[in-house]
């Protein structure tokens, strides 16, 4: 093979853009069973730490009862007596323009199914195995009770993942025009949940600075005015917001919480962990001048994506474990970069430390739901929930652990993207 001037050990199936046909099937075959078996026996959902309530699509229920009450006079930021469990309205007023297109209460069933199956195949179009290995890397990413979650309850958390999911393909699109979409993706998607504003650190990805610098500039743009039109829907439903806690939740002040330490105090502490986090990542530059090659570029800028949408969430807030859906763009990035010999050992070995720690974080509060439900009624009930607590204690070092990897790329990733901009050269 003629050298190219960069060496790499990555099997040519590994950076293809064309999958092997029989293991895509198979990774569909697999969620496909896994997915319908708990569709079957909604019962055993419990078992894994999510609870059905005895409903399909409560999230996509309440929605539409929001749009409902609002059609009927009602006050959507009060209790809605028109939802399974009288949930008021805690999202922006855009949602509430679905009653504009027709849909109703009387939608849910299949609005849900759609909702999931456009999930699924954005996720599966995304997940592209080339060995029976990265089949069930993706599968257990996929199958993951959290992900299970998000489907159950048809949580717009998926419209947020299906909204963005043409985001990295628009920026390597080799039409100009069509590589100005992203802005626009990213202030829609803010506007339906305000925490996709961080997806606009990928548009650093740029051709060069003449297209870099304009398109920033529309996204400021665009992140402004979509922050006007929300911001009053934060005070209207601000103090009936859910507050998650327990297994199946993740967020840098859960920690402190379950330790009795409520407030505004734990909340900057974190937020100060995280900005001495990044000065330290940015300052001692530890994936040095390393890059990745333009054959990964695709799978590389979807891991950012997913990476900065979760540690903004993490670093924010304590968020219900449905968003971990964006953990399936980590997932082929993480498979391949501990495999590029082409690339620093330390950079391998961050990979593989990432992928490790994402591998407990999705299955550790699952497999401790398995232990737990298994000693209710022989244990007291008190000293079950004391385990489930000490359960949750035990996962937070991961936790951290797996979002300061994060932060390693992320601020590696900014670093690198920024250039062009603190550059004097053109």
């Amino acid at each position: 093979m003629k050298d190219t001037g960069r060496t790499s050990s990555v099997p040519d199936h590994a950076v293809s853009d064309r999958p092997a046909l029989r293991w895509w099937l198979l990774l569909g075959l697999l969620a496909a069973a896994y997915f319908g078996f708990f569709a079957l026996h909604p019962d055993l959902y419990f078992s894994l730490g999510v609870n059905h309530y005895d409903g399909w699509f409560i999230d996509t229920f309440a929605l539409l009862a929001s749009n409902d009450a609002l059609a009927r006079g009602l006050d959507p930021y009060a209790p809605n007596p028109l939802d399974y469990f009288h949930r008021p309205h805690v999202y922006s007023h855009w949602w509430l323009h679905l009653r504009d297109l027709g849909l109703t209460r009387a939608d849910t069933l299949w609005l849900g199914l759609g909702l999931v199956g456009t999930f699924l195949v954005a996720a599966m179009a995304r997940l592209r195995p080339r060995t029976p290995g990265q089949v069930w890397w993706y599968a257990a990413v996929l199958c993951s009770s959290p992900v299970v979650l998000a489907v159950d309850r048809g949580n717009n958390d998926l419209v947020i993942f299906i909204l963005l999911a043409p985001l990295v393909p628009c920026l390597l699109s080799g039409c100009r025009w069509v590589r100005w979409v992203p802005p626009f993706l990213v202030a829609a998607a803010a506007m339906l949940k305000y925490y996709p504003a961080a997806a606009a650190l990928v548009l650093l990805a740029a051709v060069d600075r003449d297209e870099l610098r304009p398109r920033l500039f529309l996204t400021a743009l665009l992140l402004a005015v979509a922050g006007i039109s929300v911001a009053g829907d934060l005070a209207a439903f601000g103090p009936l917001a859910p507050q998650p806690e327990g297994l199946l939740t993740f967020g840098a002040t859960g920690f402190f919480r379950e330790l009795g330490w409520m407030g505004w105090l734990p909340k900057l502490v974190c937020a100060a962990a995280g900005l001495v986090a990044v000065a330290g990542c940015w300052a001692g530059r530890l994936l040095g001048d390393w890059e990745p090659g333009p054959e990964q570029r695709s799978a590389w800028l979807h891991f950012i994506l997913g990476a900065v949408l979760l540690t903004g969430c993490f670093f924010t807030s304590v968020n219900f474990g449905y968003r971990w859906v964006f953990a399936i763009w980590l997932a082929p990035w993480l498979w391949v970069l501990p495999r590029d010999l082409a690339a620093p050992a330390p950079v391998r070995r961050l990979a593989r430390w990432t992928m490790g720690l994402l591998l407990v974080v999705l299955w550790w509060a699952p497999f401790c739901c398995v232990v737990l439900n298994r000693l209710i009624g022989v244990l007291p009930g008190a000293t079950v929930l004391l385990l489930a607590k000490w359960s949750y204690l035990v996962e937070q070092p991961a936790d951290w652990a797996f979002f300061l990897c994060l932060l390693v790329f992320l601020t590696h990733f900014a670093r690198r993207g920024l250039a062009p901009l603190l550059s004097s050269r053109p």
